[in-house]
């Protein structure tokens, strides 16, 4: 067996063994770096801006489907409601704290007002639009009601200044359900497809 001589080390063999000669230093190891995966409603890059109102916190969302339906966030940039998919790559939407350390990013819908189909085929652009919508509340996540549905994407948490933590209840698109039986208010069921 023989071993070659390579770029920055050197081997000699002699009657009395074998002798390694390293003439540049060792680099160091590059750090492991975890890449990105953008799955369905992920919640990531929060940090916190400041800007003409004051501070206020950041996040992104990526793109994922309620029903086979592409949901609706507000871009506070535009002052208008647009598809997940329409985003940018790095667009920034604004997480309401409500003088207090976590938020609470969640999806809401409803039944058409008056075909009931749910949810609907398409946004009226009305402020209690039924049609998907995320949000986000520095609160608890609203009640279900027989107008609309409440399910948790995720919760983001200030743990110092700062500082913050994304606690991840949905990964992955969605499928629902509203049923609505009698006078009883209407109950949400979700799946992850």
């Amino acid at each position: 067996m023989s071993i070659q001589p390579g770029v920055g080390y050197t081997f000699t063999a002699s009657s009395s063994g074998t002798n390694f000669s390293v003439q540049n230093p060792w680099t160091q190891w590059p750090l492991y770096v975890e890449n990105f995966v953008c799955s369905p409603f992920k919640v990531h890059g929060v940090l916190k801006k400041t800007g003409d109102g004051g501070d206020y916190v950041v996040f992104e969302i990526c793109p994922g489907t309620f029903n086979n339906q592409m949901p609706q966030v507000y871009d506070s940039v535009n002052e208008v409601w647009k598809y997940l998919n329409d985003l940018a790559v790095d667009t920034e939407l604004v997480l309401d704290f409500a003088s207090t350390t976590s938020s609470i990013v969640y999806l809401r819908v409803g039944p058409d007002a008056t075909t009931f189909a749910f949810p609907p085929t398409s946004p009226t652009g009305a402020t209690d639009d039924p049609y998907p919508r995320i949000y986000s509340t520095g609160g608890a996540l609203p009640v279900d009601s027989d107008a609309f549905g409440y399910v948790a994407i995720a919760k983001v948490n200030e743990i110092s200044a700062n500082v913050y933590t994304v606690e991840q209840y949905i990964t992955g698109s969605l499928w629902g359900d509203r049923l609505k039986t009698g006078t009883d208010t209407a109950r949400y069921y979700y799946a992850r497809i």
